[in-house]
């Protein structure tokens, strides 16, 4: 039952059955969290299929795919931050070159701290599926991050010329 109703709401986020088959369909007036949710659902329907899941396998691959796609987004984002920060502090004339090896260094730390704790989520992944559906997940894995790039790409051509262009800072040549 549970499963059921897991798959009906999956199958209403991402457009109806035939989402089943496609990416869902982006438009301009989607958010990039909004993309990332349609998206994620539609991972989780092609998930099921492509690796064959059993009825028992489904509820704790649902959560442990959940538990790694939010390990690995949180990830980025904090790297992200900090290297937005790392840089902006290295176009200041007044940072000492102290400040900037502080801030290198605490992001070396993230990225060992990220490295591990993907790779627990992973573990977690891994415990619900057999080898042969582990060995798919990887191929899957790659052929989704494609496939969203794809999406964020048409997204992004939808919306034309609304996007603002980068700033220049005065001191930054291109």
């Amino acid at each position: 039952m549970a499963r059921t109703v897991v798959m009906a709401v999956t199958l209403l986020l991402v457009g109806g059955s035939a989402g089943a088959q496609r990416a869902p369909q982006i438009g301009p007036d989607f958010s990039p969290a909004e993309i990332q949710q349609l998206f994620d659902a539609f991972v989780l329907v092609q998930a099921q299929d492509a690796l064959s899941l059993t009825d028992a396998q489904f509820a704790p691959f649902v959560s442990s795919l959940k538990r790694l796609q939010d390990v690995r987004r949180r990830n980025q984002q904090q790297e992200q931050r900090q290297l937005r920060t790392l840089q902006q502090l290295a176009t200041r004339d007044d940072a000492s070159d102290r400040e900037l090896e502080t801030r290198l260094q605490a992001l070396d730390e993230h990225r060992t701290r990220a490295t591990t704790s993907v790779r627990a989520a992973y573990a977690d992944v891994d415990a619900v599926l057999d080898v042969r559906q582990r060995v798919r997940f990887r191929s899957f894995e790659l052929r989704m991050e494609r496939r969203q790039m794809e999406l964020l790409m048409r997204a992004r051509n939808a919306r034309g010329g609304q996007t603002q262009p980068r700033r220049q800072r005065p001191n930054q040549t291109r």
